[in-house]
């Protein structure tokens, strides 16, 4: 790869991390979120970084060839995000049924005292 290439995306890299730090300090993410896409910037920049530093990593796992690592390791980050995203939801979607319930039992008491202050 060549060197103003190398530079491009390593200035790229750090544009990326500077907006997730961006994001969180704007509570628009979460810290969870924080940690887990600044590892992968601080590993995709040691990746541009170090010379055959894939080739090495994907010879020490077991990988035949480093695309068939960088896949795996893709799918699986895949994975995670959407199993973590998929709990999130669920517990959100808890906290709107919480909420509509007590929402509804106000209404209803106040539909009583309403009523209750009519009479008198």
């Amino acid at each position: 790869m060549q060197n103003s290439l190398k530079i491009a995306l390593v200035v790229i890299l750090l544009i990326y991390l500077f907006i997730i730090l961006k994001s969180v300090k704007k509570k628009n993410m979460r810290i969870n979120y924080l940690i887990f896409w600044s590892i992968t910037g601080i590993i995709l920049i040691i990746a541009l970084l170090v010379p055959n530093f894939v080739d090495n990593v994907s010879k020490f796992l077991g990988f035949e060839l480093p695309i068939n690592m960088i896949f795996s390791f893709a799918i699986f980050i895949a994975l995670y995000l959407i199993f973590d995203l998929t709990k999130l939801i669920t517990k959100e979607q808890n906290n709107n049924i919480t909420l509509i319930q007590e929402i509804s039992m106000l209404k209803k008491r106040i539909d009583e005292l309403e009523r209750k202050n009519k009479n008198n």
